[in-house]
């Protein structure tokens, strides 16, 4: 079996060197190029055409994440593992957005970058133990909102006019009156008002809109 030719992009010296040797040591890469500067990686992907880009976050001159995208742009099947300094969900929208196939942070076990690395180099997705948490919580976090959805979004235009008649202590002849509709017709926005957002009153309407004021503006 062939060995997968590899670029490895970081600005620090020191890491570069690590992470090269970790995977010569493997002897199923074969290091083409190291490259400490982003605008060089570009240059240096065009002359090898590897089968595997390790690119750091952040590099010198020109984001590592700018520079996966202008890869992928010009060759859709180029197989990038971006190494993340922090573990911030912008990062991981900002790969996620990229076209990447793997992300892994800087602090992860060499176990996990190799086996980042064959499965990235073998046009497989990968993300890393931090982010793969995080993912499964933002997916979470959204099945919740969707079974649970703001109350709020769900008032009508007319519906916040009348809570907000409410707050002011006018009754329903009075907002009928303000709002050029019948009492009857403001008694039903306000039960519907009540059904939608599960409150039992009047009382609790009132305390709901006062609670939710900058939201229903």
């Amino acid at each position: 079996m062939n060995a997968i030719t590899t670029i490895v992009a970081d600005g620090n010296e020191i890491f570069r060197y690590g992470l090269s040797s970790i995977l010569r040591e493997q002897e199923t890469f074969t290091i083409c190029s190291e490259v400490d500067n982003g605008a060089l990686v570009l240059t240096a992907f065009e002359s090898v055409k590897p089968q595997l880009c390790i690119l750091s976050f952040r590099m010198p001159e020109m984001e590592g994440i700018i520079i996966a995208k202008k890869i992928i742009d010009k060759n859709p099947d180029a197989n990038i593992l971006l190494l993340a300094d922090d573990t911030r969900q912008k990062t991981l929208n900002e790969f996620l957005d990229s076209g990447a196939f793997g992300l892994i942070h800087k602090s992860a076990h060499s176990l996990e970058l190799i086996d980042a690395a064959k499965k990235v180099a073998a046009g497989e997705r990968f993300i890393g133990k931090q982010f793969s948490k995080m993912m499964t919580e933002e997916y979470m976090r959204l099945a919740r909102k969707k079974k649970n959805p703001d109350p709020v979004k769900s008032i009508t235009k007319r519906e916040r006019e009348i809570l907000a008649l409410l707050t002011e202590g006018l009754t329903s002849p009075e907002i009928a009156k303000k709002l050029y509709i019948s009492p009857r017709t403001v008694d039903k926005h306000r039960t519907n008002l009540l059904k939608k957002l599960k409150l039992k009153n009047t009382a609790a309407l009132v305390r709901f809109a006062m609670e939710n004021e900058q939201a229903l503006l």
